[in-house]
């Protein structure tokens, strides 16, 4: 038979491959493959992990092949139903059995040996199979059996809905694209490509995607709060953009603190000599990001000035800087009157091309979000996007309330920033927005006074610290410091806390009024 002399060539090539790894790798026959593998140089492991991997690929378009025969010889149910006669109810169930797999891998390899095997018309003429390139791509070796049955369930579900010349183009694009950016690139690429080629279906899939929108928080049982959701694109995209926009501001914080700076120039030095870095922005403004944000260098008392502090390397890994962001955007909704400055800097954007906009037909996108979205949709968004003004007004209040009260004032608070320009912690660049208030000396423990001189305005994190560590913090001529526990530093070097860098006379700052325009 044809079909199984292929099938014999395509194992005679796979098994000379095989051979080729070998002699490639190891010269000679070993049965100790983990000190083989071991003695290998770097070159030559990723030579053979390539050579593997394409013969894992020609097996795998040998088994969809095998996979295809098998299922349609299982299919009548009598007594020359494969299957059947080896005791397994569908030919997926006989292979999921033979390979020691799952069954959703066994009915993957069907699917894609039945769309790439030839085929016959009721008159017995040969015709090509249903995705000949997708066929060849597997012939080749140049695709796996995942990327083939990525692009076979996206063919299938688009062709009834698509011109049949753009398919087959879509086809032979994604074959070729597929073994440079994988499955994953696949999948984004794939949205697009259906968006192009059924825009009638963009509107039905968005709606789909919304109506499968959900968000659950509940408390576990070790006392984390838990979350789980799903948003639709419209929904998700400011929440990705906004952890996105914090986490990414505190890496290059990170990454600037590491380079560190050998010399502060003498324009970024106070009257006091200490050094003062600007942060991406710029110099500071009434938005209040710290003077020092994204600097950090090793300075005692007497103003030397060194290397990075190792100190304050960034300890948290991304999972619990993206938990941080999202805590920090939630006390920013709950309280804060000021937005901080990477969200501000940061817009959903939408794109469409505006003929698409004009005549309802197409797509859009939102930038850093793979799946399109329809025209109506844009629309909403251009119209439900404005500019408002927020007025904040300033009246005196009294800035020393000794043991009168617990909790620090607007106008205290005010006061605090105008010193600190948002977190104190060295190298810290959180904004105002996502600081409070706290006692230096506690308010309980050690009778502590609602005072300036008693008042530091950290973020959370650096508050839990600063507690957990046993930092000690003193204020000493509007400058605060931060001495470390023995433990970090058995030396306890004090390390200046950031300061804003002003703007404008202290008075004026006090007595104007703050304009702040955001974008809806």
């Amino acid at each position: 038979m044809p079909e199984a002399s292929a099938a014999l060539s395509d194992l005679r090539v796979a098994c000379d491959l095989a051979d080729e790894i070998w002699a490639g790798a190891l010269l000679r026959p070993s049965t100790d493959s983990i000190a083989d593998v071991a003695a290998m140089s770097g070159d030559g492991l990723v030579r053979v992990t390539e050579s593997l991997a394409e013969l894992a690929r020609r097996v795998q378009s040998l088994q969809a092949k095998c996979a295809a025969e098998l299922a349609s010889r299982s299919r009548s149910g009598g007594e020359d139903d494969v299957a059947r006669r080896h005791g397994f109810s569908s030919a997926e169930r006989l292979i999921a059995s033979a390979t020691g797999g799952r069954f959703s891998d066994a009915a993957k390899l069907v699917a894609v040996g039945e769309a790439t095997a030839p085929r016959a018309s009721f008159t017995g003429q040969a015709l090509p199979p249903r995705h000949p390139h997708l066929a060849a791509g597997l012939e080749s070796g140049s695709l796996c059996v995942d990327a083939a049955e990525t692009i076979r369930r996206f063919l299938d579900g688009v062709a009834p809905r698509a011109d049949r010349q753009q398919v087959d183009e879509a086809e032979l694009l994604l074959v070729e694209r597929a073994p440079t950016v994988g499955v994953d690139g696949l999948t984004r690429l794939i949205k697009q490509l259906q968006a192009r080629l059924d825009p009638d279906g963009v509107k039905p899939r968005e709606d789909e995607l919304r109506s499968q929108r959900g968000l659950r928080i509940w408390e576990d049982r070790a006392g984390m709060i838990q979350l789980q959701g799903a948003f639709d694109p419209v929904n998700g995209a400011p929440i990705k953009l906004a952890v996105e926009a914090l986490v990414g501001a505190e890496l290059h914080r990170a990454r600037d603190a590491k380079r560190g700076f050998g010399a502060v120039a003498e324009s970024e030095c106070d009257a006091d000599g200490v050094g003062i870095g600007v942060g991406a922005g710029g110099a500071n403004s009434a938005g209040g990001v710290p003077a020092r944000a994204g600097v950090l260098d090793a300075i005692d008392e007497s103003g030397t000035i060194g290397g990075p502090d190792a100190i304050f390397d960034e300890q948290r890994t991304i999972a619990q800087m993206n938990a941080d962001a999202l805590a920090d955007i939630a006390r920013l909704s709950l309280g804060a009157k000021q937005a901080p400055a990477a969200l501000r800097q940061t817009t959903v954007v939408a794109r469409i091309d505006a003929g698409a906009l004009a005549d309802g037909r197409g797509h859009g996108t939102i930038d850093g979000i793979d799946q399109p979205i329809s025209v109506a949709t844009v629309r909403e968004l251009a119209m439900s996007a404005g500019i408002s003004p927020l007025l904040l007004g300033h009246r005196s209040e009294p800035l020393e309330l000794g043991r009168a009260a617990r909790l620090f004032t607007p106008a205290q608070k005010l006061a605090l920033v105008e010193r600190d320009g948002g977190c104190a912690w060295p190298s810290c660049n959180r904004p105002p927005s996502h600081t409070q208030a706290h006692h230096i000396r506690w308010w309980k423990r050690h009778r502590g006074r609602t005072d300036l001189g008693n008042g530091i305005m950290l973020c959370s994190h650096h508050h839990h610290r600063v507690h957990d560590d046993g930092w000690i913090i003193t204020v000493r001529d509007a400058q605060t410091w931060f001495t470390p526990p023995v433990h970090l530093d058995p030396q306890q070097r004090p390390r200046p806390g950031n300061r804003r860098l002003p703007t404008m006379p202290r008075a004026a700052v006090a007595a104007a009024s703050v304009a702040r325009v955001s974008a809806a």
